[in-house]
Order: structure tokens, then C-alpha cells, then sequence
């Protein structure tokens, strides 16, 4: 098994690759080594910047008590290496263990997570102190970061954590545990834009639609999505290149429909059948669940440990989903 990330290799691909689709005429290179990643950048077309999206959670049975959040220590550990080597300008969480959940509990096994005292959050152990992080305001499960080299939360300050971010409605027949929330990030570069984590419910073809529709059927009108611009990415639950149900169609229909007046765009790269590589590995039902999408950005992202030159944010054991990362360019 791979124990770690190449980050230097996977960031001079990354970064080539960019700059040679992106860039037709001479460019400008900027290498700030508080952000751990070159990125090129067109002043008079585009800026860049990178994004990780990681369900952290897993179906250990160890895990189940904390709703199979991300339980144990030494993968809390890898995983947190990984993401600060890596070094994202915006990163969307999903199965963070809560404060909370530690506290409802008394555990013993001392390689569990909530064995040690939780004075300070997990998911700012996973980040570090480099990043303003904003979570769901129902559970605090997923968890949305912005590295403050980079730029900022509106609402909430510098390099701080707030558990505030705008939380789409829940319903009585749906899991309280999955949500969709949303933050405003100003990138320094003066780009404003709403990032939309998502995490909908994996037994509820309904429930997904209902929230689907809540985010993004502008006849209903947002309950958490502000900017005309805006970057959607998490665990969504279910694959719109191999599933068929409602929650499928919906989210046909939606993305279709852009928002306000911009089309959506997936950004993923494809394997040798030209489809997406997968994301999520539960018994044989392998998917690609784990995506992006933007109506204001190009470029395509790597899955972690599945797609050529890359290793597992996990090192790999610990999570049953795989991350995704790479560098967007923002087109005005």
C-alpha cells in the first residue's frame, strides 16, 4: 500500500497540465510558499486556485457509534499530513467528528479519536492553524476551510472556526445527519463566490432530490446560495454517469439548468472508458460519488489514489471514499 502523497510530483503535473491548456500566450508564474503549490496565473483572464473535497468518514464498524465519522487517530494523523503537504486554497470536509460526539460518549479504546480530549476540533487538526473554517450549523459533520493566504470567509474572521455556514432545511422523513451548506469566499484577488458543501443522504433517492431542489430550482428560490457564482463539491450519494433514479434525474434537470444564467460544468477527468474514475468502493458497488462542478471555473481534478500519479489522502486505509483534488481557474 502507497503510505504517502507525492505532493511535489502531483503538483508539477497538476500545474504543467494547467498551464499549458489554460495559457496561449506568455504568463505569469507565482510560487507562494505559504500556499505549498505553484500556480499559474493570466492576470487579464483567469485566476487559479485549488480545491480538495474529501469524505473522511468510513464503515468501520468501530466508527458506527460515531456515525461512522472519521474515528481513529492514526488516519485522523495521515489524512491531516496529507491535506497540509497539499496545501488546498479551499477544502470541503465531509464526516468530521464532532466535538460533541466525543463528549456523549466515554471511550476506552485509546486509539480511538474521542479517547483524547477534544480541546481542540478534529477538522482543525486535519487543517491546521493556516485556514478559516466554517461548518454546517446542524451538526458540525461537514466542514468547509479557506486558506487565509488565500483568502477569506464573509462572516466569519480571519483564521478562526464557525460553525454558521448557511444549512439547507431538513425534513422529518429525512436523516438529520446529511446536509448541504454554503459559505461566501472572497479569494484575495478580489473573486467572489459561494462554495456549496455537499453531503446527501446515501438511503434516500427523496430526501436527495428535496435538498437537490432546495439549492439549486431557482423557482423556489435558494435557501442558502447567495453569488451568482458558485462551486458545488462533496458526497453527493449518488453517480450521474451510472445511476438511474429520481435523485439522478433531478440533478440532470438542475445542472441543465445552470445558475443564474451560467451553465454548470463537471470537472473531473476520465479513465480509459471515459468515465470518471471512481470515488467511493462499498462491496461491489463501486461509484463515482465524490465530485465538482462550478458555473464560473475550468479545469479538471485528480482522484486521490485513482487516477495516474497519485496516492491516497489516507495513505491507504481509512477512508471508503477517495478525495479530489486539483487546480481551478476562475473565467469571468
Amino acid at each position: 500500500m502507497k503510505t504517502m502523497l507525492r505532493p511535489f510530483i502531483v503538483r508539477i503535473i497538476v500545474v504543467a497540465t494547467i498551464s499549458i491548456l489554460l495559457l496561449t500566450s506568455a504568463t505569469a508564474q507565482r510560487k507562494d510558499s505559504h500556499q505549498g503549490l505553484e500556480m499559474f496565473i493570466n492576470p487579464e483572464t483567469a485566476t487559479s486556485f485549488s480545491v480538495l473535497t474529501a469524505n473522511v468518514g468510513n464503515l468501520s464498524l468501530g466508527c458506527r457509534k460515531y456515525l461512522n465519522n472519521l474515528c481513529y487517530k492514526e488516519v485522523e494523523q495521515i489524512i491531516a499530513n496529507n491535506i497540509q503537504l497539499l496545501a488546498p486554497d479551499i477544502v470541503a470536509l465531509q464526516e468530521i467528528l464532532a466535538p460533541w460526539q466525543c463528549a456523549a460518549q466515554k471511550e476506552t479504546n485509546d486509539k480511538k479519536v474521542c479517547f483524547e480530549n477534544q480541546s481542540v476540533p478534529q477538522v482543525r487538526r486535519l487543517l491546521g492553524d493556516a485556514y478559516t473554517i466554517v461548518c454546517d450549523s446542524r451538526n458540525q459533520f461537514e466542514c468547509l476551510g479557506v486558506r487565509t493566504a488565500s483568502g477569506s470567509i464573509l462572516g466569519c474572521e480571519s483564521g478562526l472556526m464557525c460553525n454558521f455556514a448557511r444549512t439547507a432545511p431538513s425534513y422529518n422523513a429525512c436523516d438529520q445527519g446529511f446536509t448541504a451548506s454554503a459559505v461566501t469566499v472572497k479569494l484575495h484577488d478580489g473573486i467572489l463566490f459561494d462554495v456549496v458543501n455537499v453531503h446527501l443522504q446515501s438511503t434516500s433517492a427523496d430526501c436527495r432530490s428535496r435538498t437537490l431542489r432546495d439549492l439549486l430550482d431557482e423557482s423556489i428560490r435558494s435557501t442558502i446560495i447567495e453569488q451568482d457564482r458558485v462551486l458545488i463539491l462533496g458526497d453527493f450519494n449518488f453517480d450521474p454517469w451510472r445511476d438511474s433514479d429520481e435523485s439522478v434525474d433531478v440533478w440532470q434537470e438542475l445542472f441543465d439548468q445552470g445558475w443564474r444564467d451560467r451553465s454548470f460544468r463537471y470537472h473531473v477527468v476520465n479513465n480509459e472508458r471515459n468515465k470518471p474514475y471512481f470515488t467511493s468502493f462499498f462491496l461491489l458497488k463501486w461509484r463515482t460519488f465524490d465530485f465538482v462542478v462550478s458555473n464560473f471555473a475550468t479545469g479538471d481534478l485528480s482522484v486521490l489514489g485513482e487516477s495516474p500519479g497519485s496516492d491516497r489522502l489516507d495513505g491507504g486505509k481509512g477512508m471508503d471514499h477517495r478525495g479530489v483534488y486539483g487546480i481551478l481557474a476562475f473565467e469571468p
